[in-house]
Formats: C-alpha cells, structure tokens, sequence
C-alpha cells in the first residue's frame, strides 16, 4: 500500500515537474510572437501609408504639368506670333547690321539674357549697342603760314582748298623783302652775289643792299591715308605732292670799279633781275591741332633752275644756299594755320 502510494506521489511529482513549467514557458513564448507580430503589422501599415501617399503626390505631378503646359500654351496664344512677320523683323534687322558694315560705324552685339519668373526657361535677346559716333568735323578749307621763310625776308602763305576726300590743291603766294637790318640780315648777309662783267669779262662779286620780290607754288596733294580712315582725308593726314614754283627777284648792291680816265675805284649800284624756276615732289604731314589750327609738316626735293635776265644760260657754280643756285635743291619745312 505504501508502495502505491509513494509511486502515485512520484508520477505526480514528476508529472508537474515534467508538463507544468513547459505550459508556462510555451504561454510566455505565445504572448511574445503576438506582441512581434504586432509590431509587424504596424510597420507594415506605415509602409502602405507612405505608399499610398507616394502615389497621390504622382498623381498629382502629371495634373501640375498639364496646368503649366495649358498657361504656357495661353502665354503663346496671347502673344500673337506670326511667322512672316518675325522673318520681315530678322530680315529688316540684317539690313540694318549690313548697312553699318558698310558705313564703317562701329556697333556691338550682345546677348542679353531676360529671365521670367512666370516662365520655366530663360529667353535670349539680342541687342545691337551702336556708340555714339564721333564728332568729326568737316573741313572744307586750310590757310597756312610758313613761319621759316620769314627768317628769309620772305612772308609765305598758302590757301588749301579739297577737291574731294583724297585730293586737294594748294595755292602759295611768296612776298620778299631782305636787307642787312632785321630777321632776315643772317640769310642775307650770306649770299654770294655777282654778276657778269662785259668790261672785264668776267663774273664780278657786289655787295647786296636789298632784295626783294614776289612768287607763287601750285601743289596737287594727294592724302594718302583718305580711304583707310576718316581721320586722314582731306585737308588733313599724311599726303604726296607734286609742286611747281615760279619767283621774280630784284637784287640791288654796290661793288667798286676802277675808272681809268679819272684814275680811281669808283662805287657803283646794280641791279639784277632774277628769274627762278623750280619743280618737284614733296611728302608732308598735317596734324590738326584743337579741331581749328593744324600743323603741316613737309619734306622733298626740287630741281630749280635760276636765271638773270641779262645774262644767256642758267646760273652756275653757285652754293646751294644762294637766292640764285640751279641744281638739286632739298627742301622742308613747317606751316603753321586754321582749318576751315
């Protein structure tokens, strides 16, 4: 009997042992699925909202674009564009631009960039910026003075009138008075005067008193530089020139003879008349100066042929710097005047 007993009681006991701890650890391992399942289902209701949210904001993408493709499409209506007259805009605009070629009047191009908040690109416009052309004033006329020449005893002045852009000519009248006082005695005091002796029959040397005299110069200046820049056309910019001159001189001096019948040197006064030819080619610049005055600058060479009227040839053997030489003469100078 008490064997039962303690057989019963261990079957018991180990019945308790064996199956009550496994139902307490399998309800705690129920409660904890359900609760990771809970949180599943959660995650997994806040991914369908986020889905669902994605596809209503795509949903509206394509309504917002149809809205700004309508505004555009009403933008464009309401600008009345008309391809012909577009084409006769460009075309009046090509115009325009090969007329300035032409001209020569400087201008820009830029691309101006127009941006419209209302519009979803930036639109290009092109814009012809012309300066503000210089003041160039138009000269018709130059008259100048060579202020050189007045160390010579002789007033020089010329009158310059354009026949067009490129060409001009130059008329020059020569008034001369020289003696021994004043600006010109340097020049004067160093010729070398003589004349023909028909008693000796040789050249013989006198002292100049006075000389004085009048001339005229033709030029026809070509302005090289007319056709490459506005600047240097005539009566302005560098030029070539051919020129021919023309003076009448009387020279009046003293030189001493010998008088045989009374015995002594005897002081004499002549004059001569001297006639002087010269032709030639010159190159000169004319800077203007304050768009009134210019200053012309010149250089060349001229061959000048000088005769005396009683005698037969041309002169010769005579020093360049002579009133009366004939060869190759060099020849410069500066004038100096106002622009009309």
């Amino acid at each position: 009997m008490k064997t039962k007993l303690f057989k019963s009681i261990f079957f018991i006991g180990l019945f308790l042992i064996m199956f009550l701890p496994n139902e307490c650890f399998g309800q705690e391992s129920i409660d904890q699925k359900a609760r990771m399942l809970d949180l599943k289902l959660e995650l997994l209701d806040s991914k369908l909202e986020l889905l669902d949210s994605k596809i209503k904001l795509w949903e509206s993408k394509p309504k917002e674009l149809d809205i700004r493709l309508h505004e555009l499409d009403s933008k464009i209506k309401s600008m009345d564009f008309e391809p012909v007259v577009m084409n006769s805009k460009l075309q009046e605009i090509d115009s325009i631009v090969k007329v300035l070629q032409e001209t020569e009047i400087p201008f820009e191009i830029h691309e101006q960039v127009v941006y419209d908040p209302e519009m979803p690109y930036e639109i290009h416009e092109q814009v012809i910026y012309e300066p503000e052309p210089e003041f160039m004033p138009e000269y018709k006329s130059a008259i100048m003075l060579d202020p050189m020449r007045l160390m010579e005893g002789t007033f020089h002045i010329s009158y310059e009138r354009i026949i067009n852009d490129k060409f001009s000519i130059n008329v020059s009248g020569m008034g001369t008075y020289a003696t021994e006082q004043g600006i010109s005695s340097l020049y004067f005091t160093n010729q070398a005067l003589s004349f023909f002796n028909e008693k000796t029959d040789t050249y013989s040397t006198y002292e100049g008193e006075v000389m004085a005299g009048g001339g005229l110069s033709v030029q026809v200046r070509n302005y090289l530089l007319a056709n490459y820049n506005p600047k240097q056309k005539a009566p302005a910019g560098l030029y070539a020139a051919p020129q021919l001159m023309y003076r009448r001189m009387w020279i009046t001096g003293n030189y001493m003879e010998y008088e045989e019948e009374e015995d002594e040197w005897v002081e004499k006064e002549i004059t001569q008349h001297l006639n002087v030819f010269a032709g030639g080619v010159i190159l000169g610049m004319k800077l203007p100066v304050m768009k009134v005055l210019t200053v012309d600058l010149f250089v060349g060479g001229n061959i000048r042929l000088s005769k005396y009227n009683d005698e037969k040839g041309f002169t010769r053997y005579k020093d360049w710097f002579n009133i009366d030489f004939s060869g190759v003469f060099p020849t410069a100078g500066i004038g100096i005047g106002i622009l009309k």
